[in-house]
């Protein structure tokens, strides 16, 4: 993690450098949410939280804008609050785990949204670009929370098992849309909603099937077994051991999601933006 923020610090000291005259350097500070395993139908409500970060931004003209910004929130599922029926409720998995994102964008303005109060002062616009992103997810289970990744939930990495162990880093595809307002020729402020495509299903740590227990327990202890398979805290005569039965849904990978307010700072003189 040092190694990416230091990277981020780089990349908007560098933008100021070399583009001041046309550039800002701002906050974002709003919610993120996750859809997958654990919310399968569409964003749950309880699912929301709270994610800010900072981003520099360089205009080539009153249309095209590029970004790159640094994003942190808070991904979280649970079946037992989703709005699912009564039997993938029973399944009783929940996750929560901080996602850390990097990335970079090219935006495009429909109005010519110039940065001086003589031009359009306000401008709807979209994006797209691709960023990289780290997760860890997490469970609690009698107070105690545990990182789950190593823990081998699906039998990543077991033995007789052919799924192997899933990385914690990805690259995810950001597109979305937003709205900016210039304040005056120092500063501006906007709304952005923006959605994430990703390329893993482990976000939650939840993808496949239940692997064999007995050896899950022996190889990584009871209470990855008991995080694994989490059925018999809701119906204490479920099955002891699902070895092979769906856990999780593959075909369909994770997608994450951040919206909120941006504010941001003209650097130099950006009224000589033509």
């Amino acid at each position: 993690m040092k190694q990416l923020i230091s990277i981020v610090i780089f990349s908007f000291f560098t933008s100021i450098n070399i583009y001041s005259q046309h550039s800002e350097f701002g906050f974002f500070a709003g919610f993120s949410n996750y859809h997958g395993d654990l919310t399968p139908k569409n964003m749950e409500v309880s699912s929301y939280a709270p994610s800010f970060g900072a981003f520099g931004r360089y205009n080539f003209n009153g249309h095209i804008a590029a970004k790159v910004h640094f994003y942190k929130g808070i991904l979280q599922g649970s079946d037992y609050k989703s709005q699912i029926t009564k039997g993938e409720r029973a399944r009783n998995l929940s996750f929560k785990t901080d996602i850390y994102e990097l990335g970079a964008q090219l935006e495009y303005n429909f109005l010519d949204f110039k940065l001086k109060i003589n031009h359009h002062i306000t401008t709807p616009y979209i994006f797209a670009g691709v960023a990289g992103f780290y997760y860890n997810p997490q469970a609690e289970i009698n107070g105690q929370w545990f990182d789950l990744q190593p823990l081998a939930t699906e039998g990543q990495g077991l033995e007789g098992s052919n799924i192997e162990p899933y990385q914690q880093t990805s690259i995810a595809i950001p597109m979305g849309f937003g709205i900016k307002f210039n304040i005056n020729h120092l500063a501006n402020i906007g709304l952005e909603f923006g959605m994430r495509k990703t390329f893993t299903d482990y976000i939650d740590d939840v993808s496949t099937t239940y692997p064999d227990l007995n050896i899950l327990a022996k190889e990584h202890g009871d209470f990855a077994a008991a995080l694994s398979y989490r059925v018999p805290e809701y119906n204490p005569s479920a099955l002891s051991n699902p070895k092979g039965t769906n856990r999780g849904d593959p075909t369909n990978n994770d997608w994450y999601f951040f919206g909120g307010v941006t504010i941001s700072v003209n650097i130099g003189n950006a009224s000589e933006f033509k």
